[in-house]
């Protein structure tokens, strides 16, 4: 009998500790005959922890009746799948739902109870018998118990499912757990009417709006509140089940898994239910068929370490369900080598492969029914496991002074931020997040952040972002400063002065010469408008506009370039107290994002001179060097030029070694010159660099 707990972004078992590193097999769609050679090929894949959900429709022969035994089907013998996966040396994740998705009927649901939503008292009432008789099974398989069982998933990707519980939910006519939202939010019908501008008699007659309309606050108040009530409804969930397993006996770690965003569930809330909480992502082939979608995917990845104990992605894709195919496409060897290696440079520790065994209706895993391999896609996933056995992502230290703003509940709902976002990813500058809305990150507080948000914010958020400035932080407002409360109402925590005018400099983006206090170098940048203040509260920072440089023709020539010349104030920095405050209103672009780091002496890691190669670096343990993450999103091959920081990595000799490759060679860092690595299209490598022996650093 062990105890199991979760510390140093691994699991701890006893006196082992285990990195977070797993691929599912659904035991009860494979014939048992086929587990056995399914399971080794997933220890010869290098992997020792296996998943698996339990399906509570397949189990369940009537209402209150189970066969956990094999009795009436063999492939229902769930004792029999723990057994063997004992003898094969594997520990295990159990996901028993009671709602599992998993491409089945009805979500794994049986239909007597798959007509409720998940907090409805006839659906509780349902599932709370199976739960017992899952728990029964498992109980003496938990590692508390002597078992190999380390971790357990309490439901699955909560999600009320307003539009289809429409009515039950109270988001149509008929009042229901949206307006006991309502009631316990508010207190008294008079604060709801005050918030939402109605004249409501009792809360039976507030409706919801569940389209978002930012341009209208009225009706922009009341979506915020739907948004507030599916989180609280997702958290009762949780709650429910969390509790209901802890009181059954389950005493293993309990985690719960969410979308990729936070609109429907919030992980930070989730994980103080459960002990762990993370998002299961799916990309598309090689991240080439959803707008934008690599950067968000490591985005996904970033927030989740601000939260997170141990940064766990529960379903990571390994094949796809024959629903998404055309949204997906084929996925290639090095397409899960792209995949892997963005997720580990953006700060994963661990995961779990969804699916790592094919099974109906899912396809493209390494392992198929039988236990035989797709050899390129396997040897893929052997290259990933090996690699991460060297790097052992946990003891990884990532080094990101640089953070952005995200706010769970902005993101919820207008997604504010993305040209910020979008510049940082062309700048290829990495970065970490820092959420205003969490009492506390997980990660330190960034030498400089930048505001990501929309104009409103929570009144908490726009406090913590002052705190952060007056206990030493600089924070950056670029083009977007936050000036309403959640309410929509006026508050201005940090007291940026609203622009006096802005100056369009439209129809095409001109040279913009900045000065920045204390600075005698000017920085050029391109864009179509600034913020023009008559005075601010602190230095001024001026924006000189210069000639076009080019002209489609000539016959405007005078007329384009008459602005050339004239000097505004787009912005200033001030300090505040420990730290500093800068606002600069111009579009943000890669330039001016360069040039806000050189004014604020913030070093950038490391960066690559080419487009669409993205980097991060990492402290190996014990001050043994750096490990250098790069991928290349790019459709062409590259021999990238990676710009290291000599503030970061001490000017000298190093030893590099591709961890992929496996070529050497001896590189001398003092910033002057890139490092140059060759970057196959769609694919990536780790660069691990250690100092010399006898280097004079």
């Amino acid at each position: 009998m062990s105890d199991v707990s979760i510390d140093q972004k691994k699991i701890v078992v006893g006196d082992q500790t285990l990195a977070l590193l797993s691929g599912e097999v659904h035991y009860w769609r494979l014939a048992p005959e086929a587990w056995r050679p399914v399971l080794r090929r997933v220890r010869e894949m290098g992997l020792r922890i296996v998943a698996s959900y339990v399906c509570w429709e397949f189990h369940e022969l009537a209402p209150g009746r189970y066969d956990f035994t094999g009795a009436t089907d063999p492939r229902r013998n769930l004792p029999a799948f723990l057994d063997l996966l004992a003898e094969e040396d594997l520990w295990v994740i159990i996901r028993p739902g009671p709602t599992i998705y998993a491409e089945w009927l009805n979500g794994g649901v049986p239909d007597h109870a798959a007509r409720y939503h998940r907090l409805h008292p006839d659906f509780l009432a349902a599932a709370r018998p199976y739960m017992e008789a899952v728990v029964e099974v498992v109980r003496p398989y938990l590692a508390t118990n002597g078992g190999r069982i380390i971790l357990f998933q309490a439901e699955n990707e909560i999600d009320p499912w307003p539009h289809w519980y429409i009515e039950q939910l109270g988001l149509g006519n008929t009042p229901g757990p949206f307006q006991d939202f309502l009631q316990e939010r508010y207190g008294e019908i008079a604060a709801l009417n005050a918030a939402w501008n109605s004249d409501f008699a009792s809360f039976a007659d507030a409706r919801a709006t569940r389209l978002m309309l930012p341009d209208q606050p009225d009706m922009m108040r009341r979506y915020l509140d739907f948004n507030r009530f599916r989180h609280a409804y997702v958290n009762d969930v949780a709650r429910w089940h969390v509790e209901t397993y802890r009181g059954l006996g389950v005493d293993v770690p309990i985690y719960l898994n969410t979308y990729g965003g936070v609109e429907t569930q919030h992980g930070p809330q989730l994980e103080q239910i459960a002990d762990l909480a993370g998002p299961d992502i799916y990309p598309s082939n090689e991240f080439a068929h959803r707008a934008n979608e690599h950067r968000n995917f490591m985005d996904s990845v970033r927030f989740l370490r601000t939260y997170s104990k141990l940064p766990y992605i529960p379903e990571f894709q390994a094949g796809i369900w024959h629903d998404w195919m055309d949204d997906v496409k084929v996925l290639s060897p090095n397409h899960y080598r792209l995949v892997c290696l963005s997720a580990l440079l953006a700060g994963a520790a661990g995961w779990n492969w969804y699916m790592i065994a094919n099974r109906d209706n899912w396809y493209l895993s390494p392992i198929n029914e039988q236990g035989r391999t797709r050899p390129p896609l396997f040897a893929a996933f052997q290259q990933i496991v090996a690699l991460l056995e060297e790097i052992d992502p946990p003891s990884l230290v990532k080094v990101a002074p640089t953070a952005l703003t995200y706010a769970p509940s902005q993101r919820a709902t207008t997604r504010p931020g993305q040209p910020l976002l979008q510049a940082f990813y062309d700048a290829g500058i990495d970065y970490d997040f820092f959420d205003p809305e969490a009492e506390q990150n997980r990660l330190p507080a960034p030498a400089l952040l930048f505001y990501a948000g929309g104009p409103w914010l929570p009144r908490a958020a726009h406090d913590r972002l002052l705190t952060y400035v007056l206990g030493g932080g600089h924070l950056v407002c670029l083009g977007e400063i936050p000036r309403y409360d959640e309410q929509m109402r006026p508050y201005n925590a940090l007291g940026v002065p609203t622009p006096h005018g802005i100056v369009n400099v439209a129809p095409s983006r001109r040279p913009i010469t900045l000065r920045f206090p204390g600075h005698e170098q000017d920085m050029v940048v391109s864009c179509q408008w600034l913020f023009n203040y008559s005075d601010v509260p602190g230095q001024p920072i001026s924006g000189t506009l210069q000639p076009i440089p080019t002209l489609g023709s000539e016959e405007l020539e005078l007329q384009f370039n008459l602005p050339a010349g004239s000097t505004y104030t787009a912005g200033f920095s001030a300090a505040r107290a420990q730290g500093r405050l800068t606002v600069l209103g111009l579009a943000p672009n890669p330039a001016l994002l360069l040039a806000l780091h050189k004014f604020a002496g913030v070093p950038i890691p490391v960066r690559a001179e080419q487009a669409h190669v993205i980097t991060s670096l990492f402290s190996a343990p014990g001050g043994q060097g750096f490990y250098l993450f790069a991928v290349n999103n790019d459709d062409s091959d590259h021999t990238a030029g990676l710009i290291l920081d000599p503030r970061v990595v001490p000017a000298g000799r190093y030893a590099v070694r591709d961890l992929l490759s496996g070529e050497r060679r001896t590189a001398g860092l003092d910033g002057s010159a890139p490092l140059h690595v060759s970057l196959p299209r769609k694919d990536g490598t780790v660069l691990y660099l250690t100092p010399e022996p006898g280097d004079s650093r």
